[in-house]
């Protein structure tokens, strides 16, 4: 049984963005596997990166927004979501958005969280990787 994966939106953009080759790569291989989770969050966050920041057109946000909701298993923000955040705040002095990828991994049993942007190698409640996909560690 492979891991359940959680992908941050910092991953989809490397993703599009061709500015750093190698990790066009790598961020491409990731959001192209078949077992990903994201949620609303990593959407709204990726949709407003690419218009602002690679001046996408609407019609491609559009398309990204399909095409997320045609490949990965996307999960809402829950009650349960927020008052973990509020919790792995407190214990690890995650930032607020931070803390809620995190928190959304976790209720849904995920074992790895792929960002760029916490501790790579952390291990938080026993079950969750943060993994760095472009850390040579």
């Amino acid at each position: 049984m492979s891991d359940k994966i959680f992908i941050d939106s910092n991953i989809f953009l490397y993703a599009f963005s061709d500015k750093m080759h190698t990790k066009q790569v790598i961020a491409k291989n990731i959001i192209l596997s078949d077992t990903s989770i994201i949620s609303v969050q990593v959407i709204n966050e990726v949709s407003n990166n690419l218009l602002k920041k690679l001046q996408f057109l609407e019609n491609e946000i559009t398309s990204f927004i399909e095409s997320c909701y045609e490949r990965y298993s996307v999960i809402n923000l829950t009650q349960e979501i927020f008052i973990l955040a509020s919790e792995l705040r407190i214990k690890h002095q995650f930032s607020y958005y931070d803390s809620i990828i995190v928190a959304a991994a976790l209720v849904n049993q995920c074992q790895v969280l792929y960002t760029e942007d916490m501790q790579h190698g952390k291990i938080i409640e026993n079950t969750l990787k943060i993994t760095n996909p472009f850390s040579d560690n």
